[in-house]
């Protein structure tokens, strides 16, 4: 994580966000270790903690660029409303597709309109589940 300053300059998104881009919906997850009950070997298990409304964000060539020289040009980024439970999320369902959440750049303003931005990246391995 030492180019996270860098990298919050390159993900800075704009403030004002329409509602009406809020129009898809996203559910963050944490990752529960149990017993598997035929093995008895621990396994991952996803658990959920909220779903939500997201926006999508498109990102110019210039930061695509940039994102590509730290490694992160296979990831998106969403707006959510604030939610200090995401903080928690190691994990996000997004269009029937497992991602992993990369960073999170919080909003703690209190202010009526706050936005967390979070960056996703898809799970190597994780296809289409139901």
């Amino acid at each position: 994580m030492g180019n996270w300053r860098y990298m919050k300059k390159v993900i800075a998104m704009p403030k004002k966000l329409l509602h009406s881009s809020f129009n898809q919906r996203i559910e963050f997850q944490t990752v529960s270790f149990v017993a598997d009950d035929l093995t008895g070997d621990t396994v991952e298990k996803p658990v959920s903690l909220f779903k939500c409304w997201c926006a999508p964000q498109r990102r110019t060539m210039s930061q695509q660029f940039q994102l590509t020289g730290l490694g992160l040009d296979d990831t998106l980024t969403v707006a959510i409303r604030h939610n200090d439970k995401v903080q928690e999320a190691t994990l996000a369902k997004y269009k029937d597709e497992t991602y992993e959440v990369v960073s999170i750049s919080p909003d703690d303003t209190n202010n009526y309109m706050a936005y967390d931005y979070v960056v996703i990246r898809k799970k190597k391995g994780a296809g289409k589940r139901g």
